[in-house]
């Protein structure tokens, strides 16, 4: 595994942690960031290669700040 795939599933830990902290499921996730929830379990899951607007929704999603779903890497 490389530099780029540990950072992408230490993102994907680091934001389902964040997720049950709130409380909240995958779908409310979903619903709150404008995402499909396939797509939040595959960020969950290391398997996708963010784009910056997804960051955002999902901060958005979350109600914290982007630099947070980051500070872990």
């Amino acid at each position: 595994m490389d530099r780029n795939e540990k950072a992408l599933v230490k993102f994907g830990l680091h934001l389902a942690e964040l997720r049950r902290q709130k409380d909240m499921t995958v779908q409310e996730l979903a619903s709150k960031s404008q995402l499909d929830t396939r797509q939040i379990n595959r960020i969950e899951a290391g398997q996708v290669n963010l784009l910056f607007s997804t960051i955002l929704a999902l901060s958005r999603g979350l109600g914290v700040p982007p630099e947070e779903l980051l500070e872990t890497l």
